[in-house]
């Protein structure tokens, strides 16, 4: 039996990039999609350039480094949201990107484990996220914060939607 050739597909393939917790990913690759899965209390942070078609997402885990050693600072910036969004911010500067018009979109920050307000990680990295990204003169243009469910955030870099999927509630493009 011989095999025939059969063209190659023309078509580009979708990648999916998967941004661990205490990671960044900054893409320019159209098929490209960047994913956080599972967040909890953490927060995922998309920032894309529809003008530059250059998009990123962090996923942070803690609102604030101060208290911890800076060996483990500098050995995971991404960790936390004091040094990761402003490192995120920098790399997007660094690629010549306008930061002023960036499309912003955040999920996460769920309140696990029936926290109290002072032990409530999920609302500091709200409360943290929201002061700097002001900071920053930078505005949310979608949120999905709060409430006990896991999110998964997406980002597709080809045409600037995120995608928001919650347990038990579907998915939101934005």
């Amino acid at each position: 039996m011989r095999m025939q050739n059969t063209p190659l597909s023309a078509e580009p393939v979708s990648v999916i990039t998967v941004v661990n917790f205490s990671e960044l990913k900054i893409s320019t690759n159209p098929s490209e999609t960047l994913v956080a899965f599972s967040i909890g209390s953490g927060i995922a942070v998309s920032m894309y350039c529809a003008i530059t078609r250059v998009g990123g997402l962090l996923n942070f885990v803690l609102p604030d480094s101060s208290k911890i050693g800076s060996e483990r600072v500098s050995r995971f910036p991404y960790m936390f949201a004091d040094t990761g969004i402003p490192a995120f911010l920098e790399a997007l500067n660094d690629i010549d990107l306008k930061i002023e018009k960036l499309k912003v979109v955040i999920a996460g920050g769920a309140h696990i484990l029936d926290q109290t307000s002072d032990f409530n990680i999920g609302l500091q990295n709200y409360r943290a996220i929201t002061s700097i990204l002001s900071r920053e003169n930078l505005i949310i243009h979608h949120e999905d914060i709060g409430g006990s469910s896991k999110r998964t955030l997406g980002l597709d870099i080809g045409n600037g939607c995120s995608i928001i999927q919650t347990a038990g509630q579907g998915e939101v493009k934005v």
